[in-house]
């Protein structure tokens, strides 16, 4: 006969499966840096990870999130702390973990059977077996009257290693944490099948954590697709500064105001300006402490052979510093690190047109990001990169460049049309007092244009190409991207940013300037995976604010030999470029 449950007893056990938090600091033990069994408590990754799961079940929402973190921030001590939970004190839930690699396939158990160990007889669930991939917890007796009174939970908690066979395709999950995605041998093939065995309800988790591994592998893609909003998932990242152990008192008084006084030091650049240092103000930046800044010296030096790229892989300040470039940057990575120090949050929203004026309506969801309102007396470029405007496709982007400053003032970057961007460029435009556009004229750049030529909008950028045959000038509407132009034209933007000349002030720029890179060809692309309209609409931007200026962006070179294997001695106009036909487009 089942013994009476008195009242105090029914608001333990229901605390017990209702208030995680009280559960897994009251009853879990973990085993801490030093190998002391410890208390767990919640450190502030971990906290911030919790605030994000309470809003995503308070908002009615599935619980699928993407973590992208610096190393060692306890992350899979939580999770597996939460799955946990869910799974020894509820019936017939089962839960998958999954590592990269055996010994984390390991070390993830023992970390779960650490939890079932800690836990007072009065809690512990009964288990009918444990071994080094599963603990079950059900009845372990064989008279089945006898479990049919007492079953126990029937609930499963199962661990995996990537690569080891189709993990989890013939089972039912509803808890799965994906440990160091970006590792996974196959994990396009292994998430798969994975992703597939959890059911869409409200009272399942899914969760891929990993550091990064470079850009163009199936984490980074689904992390792309996250921030973008191309996915479920809820995309969490945590940068290495909110942890408070990664910081490094001083020896002494002394060690301290010398490293205070490197710090702050200023130098001048070659414009004769005075700077500062990339460490000030990073400090600056993410309001950070001299004593973190000296365990970032100590680790990029002791633990990371002395790159600092290395640091920034490992412990990334950012999520476009976490997937920084592992081919061969076109642009100078010291820069691109300084530049983001610099970005700002732009001001989101669309542009409508009312009674022939153009007005800006503030949106955080807008295709239009703000940095400096138009100036009345300023001038503006407009570079315009063209894509097919596919939902899931590249990006149309516009970028809009101050001819004075050389800032970057405003962007349009989105999904959209061919023809229906042209209408979003003539609203920009006028919005910068009838700025300069120049569109790149490949394919969908062409029906772009149209759209502009077709509402008589005139302050446009044309193709100068010098015919020597004719011994004429013709001109072609838009900036032709052809097997000459380019180069010159990713060059000087190289330039430009090596020099930081422009003020970027994009994080998206920034992180796409990050992952272009040059092919072993020669030629430069963005990588696999990544994006590059934001760059090429900034090298067109470029390209129309020196124009203005009267400078020479294009350097002479000697017209090559014809199809008709004439050869001219003449020289190309800095602004002109050969007949379309003889030209190899990009």
């Amino acid at each position: 006969m089942s013994r009476v449950v008195s009242k105090k007893e029914e608001i333990f056990f229901n605390k017990v499966q209702n208030d995680r938090e009280w559960y897994m600091e009251k009853f879990l033990k973990i085993r801490d840096k030093r190998s002391q069994l410890i208390p767990f408590k919640l450190n502030h990754a971990q906290k911030i990870v919790m605030e994000k799961i309470k809003k995503c079940e308070k908002d009615g929402k599935l619980k699928r999130f993407i973590v992208l973190k610096a190393r060692q921030m306890g992350l899979s001590t939580l999770f597996e702390a939460l799955i946990f939970h869910d799974t020894s004190t509820n019936p017939l839930k089962n839960a998958m973990i999954i590592a990269h690699e055996d010994k984390a396939t390991s070390n993830l158990f023992n970390m779960s059977k650490l939890y079932f160990d800690s836990l007072p007889d009065v809690i512990r669930p009964m288990v009918k077996y444990s071994n080094e991939r599963a603990l079950v917890f059900e009845n372990p007796v064989n008279n089945m009257e006898e479990k049919d009174k007492n079953p126990g939970l029937r609930s499963k908690f199962t661990v995996g290693t990537a690569g080891a066979g189709e993990v989890g395709r013939s089972n039912t999950f509803h808890n799965v944490h994906a440990s160091e995605v970006a590792f996974f041998p196959d994990a396009k093939t292994t998430m798969l099948g994975l992703l597939q065995s959890v059911p869409d309800e409200m009272n399942t988790l899914v969760v891929l954590e990993s550091t990064a591994n470079g850009v163009g592998d199936w984490f980074h893609e689904m992390w792309k697709k996250a921030e973008r909003g191309e996915n479920e998932f809820i995309p969490i990242f945590l940068p290495w500064f909110i942890d408070p152990g990664y910081t490094k008192p001083f020896r002494t008084s002394a060690e301290k105001e010398q490293f205070i006084e490197e710090i702050n030091a200023t130098f001048r650049d070659d414009r004769n300006r005075s700077v500062h240092s990339y460490e000030y103000e990073l400090m600056q930046k993410h309001d950070l402490t001299y004593e973190q800044l000296n365990w970032r010296r100590y680790t990029i030096a002791n633990k990371c052979q002395g790159d600092e790229i290395l640091f920034m892989q490992e412990y990334p300040c950012t999520a476009e510093e976490a997937f920084i470039s592992t081919g061969r940057p076109k642009f100078s990575l010291k820069a691109l690190k300084k530049y983001q120090t610099h970005t700002k949050e732009p001001v989101r929203g669309y542009l409508r047109e009312r009674d022939g004026v153009i007005f800006f309506d503030e949106d955080t969801s807008g295709y239009i990001s703000i940095w400096e309102q138009p100036q009345a007396d300023r001038m503006y470029s407009i570079g315009a990169d063209v894509a097919e405007g596919l939902v899931h496709g590249d990006y149309s982007c516009g970028m809009v460049g101050d001819e004075e400053s050389f800032d970057v003032v405003a962007m349009w970057h989105g999904h959209i049309d061919a023809d229906l961007f042209g209408d979003e460029l003539i609203k920009l435009a006028k919005y910068y007092n009838n700025a300069y556009i120049g569109v790149e004229n490949n394919n969908h750049g062409l029906t772009t244009l149209t759209t502009i030529k077709r509402n008589e909008y005139w302050n446009l950028f044309f193709t100068k190409t010098y015919d020597k045959f004719s011994d004429g000038v013709t001109k072609k509407l838009g900036w032709s991207t052809t097997s000459r132009t380019k180069p010159f034209m990713i060059d000087k933007l190289s330039e430009f940013i090596r020099e930081m000349h422009l003020g970027i002030y994009s994080d998206l720029a920034i992180s796409e300037c990050f992952t272009y890179v040059i092919e072993d060809n020669g030629k430069t692309n963005a990588q696999p995976g990544c994006n590059d309209d934001t760059v090429m609409a900034l090298g067109i931007m470029l390209q129309l604010m020196l124009e203005s200026r009267g400078e020479d962006y294009i350097p002479e070179i000697p017209v090559d030999e014809r199809k008709n294997n004439r050869v001219s001695t003449d020289i190309i106009d800095p602004l002109f470029e050969r007949n379309e036909e003889n030209e190899v487009a990009l």
